[in-house]
């Protein structure tokens, strides 16, 4: 019992001297911001919210309807002396919509030490924050869902590899996630690696990495348990074929869970009067994929960043191809349904959403969701200050939508009948050009303060979709924001 006492009366002290630190309310330490949004299709309170009205949000927008939204936001440094850094933060969302809901869309630690950091929680992955915020969104992780708790040990940021004077620099991250149960596989983990080089001297910054993300364990609906032991684990880091007599054929040949990874490449070159940057990201879906199978699919970017211009401040343009998928030129286009996989039907989703890149679309269902991942895309964004007090952004998207691989078959036909040995499927195939599916997706949206008032913020936008895809529709929206703290 004593024991107990001394142990209770030394948490009480190290807890209040934490909250001492934090209730020294200095502006430097602490931020806690709410806010409130409304949007809506102007066609009615029941109808689907246009595209980007709702996407890369955080999973805070529910698109089947009207949403009334408030949020509170905080973060806080706790401690920092010397090397030690250590940090809060979180959101908490109440939402009033088709889908009514109160929910953390993060809460997380944050330790840093010297150059390195442990996370614990829900938290924007560091490779959704490395992304333009006028990008379509990474293939591997945007801000299009809710993130996924999960624990992480990091670089921050990329970080000079010694003897190099800061010439040779390099980025890591090594993380361990777990998916909710509402999905065909229940008590799926998440691994998560990636590791970039970088070499950056004078004006050239030339990056270059590797990201690999897989889905593995649990309980499938149809399959019953799934191999998760360490062995199994140590298949996941090393992307190798499972050892499990048990596991699914698929896995033992190929390899463990569903893999969703990409080499990820730019060059950024600094000028006095605008910074450039060119990026390339390859995507992978299995081992066929890191041969090269599929050169064209992935992402390829531009961004243009004016250092003397206030008006325009960024420009981007991004071209998202995915027909190709490790198709044989005989076999349909896709036919390795990006986001889709065999055994983890609910794919890379995560609470109804996306995971990647949100121009793949997901129906939020748990079985095979995603039910459009052939499309080429062009997208332009740009943003800038009107006046001192105003910023706005511009963004448009056009798209030619295929649907999934699925669509294109009207009958399977024996393999004897189609040429080769490798591939897929077999089938008598309708053309693409039938199932084209041409879309344009806008927003125009203005921020601002309030003159002499900073702390209220506040901004209006207008989005549309005009197309074959959604339909035509417009909608808009209004948010307030007030810093607490400021």
């Amino acid at each position: 019992m004593i024991k107990k006492i001394i142990l209770l009366v030394l948490i009480l002290l190290f807890s209040n001297s934490a909250v001492a630190q934090l209730i020294n309310y200095d502006s430097e330490n602490i931020d806690i911001k709410t806010g409130f949004f409304f949007l809506t299709n102007l066609n009615g309170f029941d109808e689907e919210l246009p595209y980007w009205s709702h996407v890369n949000m955080d999973g805070r927008i529910d698109q089947y309807s009207a949403n009334a939204l408030n949020y509170i936001d905080w973060n806080a440094n706790l401690y920092k002396r010397s090397i030690f850094d250590l940090n809060i933060g979180g959101s908490l969302t109440s939402r009033i919509s088709e889908n009514s809901t109160v929910f953390f869309d993060q809460a997380y630690v944050d330790l840093k030490i010297s150059n390195f950091k442990l996370m614990g929680g829900r938290y924007i992955d560091p490779l959704a924050l490395k992304e333009d915020e006028l990008s379509t969104g990474s293939f591997m992780y945007s801000r299009n869902a809710t993130p996924i708790p999960k624990v992480a040990f990091a670089t921050d940021g990329f970080v000079g590899v010694p003897g190099t004077n800061g010439i040779v620099r390099y980025n890591g991250l090594f993380a361990h996630g777990w998916f909710d149960n509402d999905r065909h596989v229940k008590d799926v983990y998440l691994h998560e690696k990636y590791f970039y080089l970088s070499i950056k001297y004078a004006f050239f910054d030339a990056r270059g990495g590797i990201v690999h993300n897989v889905q593995w364990g649990g309980v499938s609906d149809s399959q019953g348990q799934l191999p998760s032991g360490g062995q199994t684990f140590w298949e996941v880091i090393t992307a190798t074929g499972s050892s499990d007599d048990n596991a699914p054929g698929g896995e033992q040949s190929n390899a463990v869970g569903n893999s969703v990874a990409a080499y990820d490449f730019s060059l950024g070159l600094s000028f006095d009067d605008f910074d450039l940057r060119a990026y390339r990201l390859f995507y992978l879906e299995d081992k066929v994929s890191t041969r090269f199978r599929s050169p064209w699919d992935g992402i390829w970017g531009f961004t243009v960043k004016p250092e003397n211009s206030t008006l325009i401040q960024n420009i981007i343009w991004e071209h998202i191809n995915t027909k190709r998928m490790d198709s044989y030129d005989w076999e349909p286009w896709g036919t390795a349904s990006y986001y889709n996989n065999g055994i983890y039907r609910t794919g890379w989703t995560y609470q109804g959403r996306v995971i990647g890149n949100p121009m793949l679309l997901t129906d939020g269902t748990t079985e095979r969701p995603i039910y459009n991942n052939i499309i080429v895309a062009h997208h332009i964004g740009l943003s800038g200050q009107l006046s001192n007090a105003v910023n706005y952004k511009l963004l448009y998207t056009f798209s030619r939508n295929y649907g999934v691989v699925e669509d294109q078959i009207i009958t399977r036909l024996p393999r004897e009948e189609c040429p080769g040995t490798g591939g897929r499927v077999c089938a008598e195939l309708r053309p693409l050009e039938d199932l084209k599916k041409v879309n344009h997706s806008v927003m125009v949206g203005i921020n601002s303060y309030v003159p002499g008032y900073e702390r209220l913020k506040y901004g209006v936008n207008v989005t549309a979709d005009l197309g074959e895809l959604y339909g035509d529709r417009i909608g808009a929206g209004i948010n307030l924001e007030y810093d607490l703290i400021k």
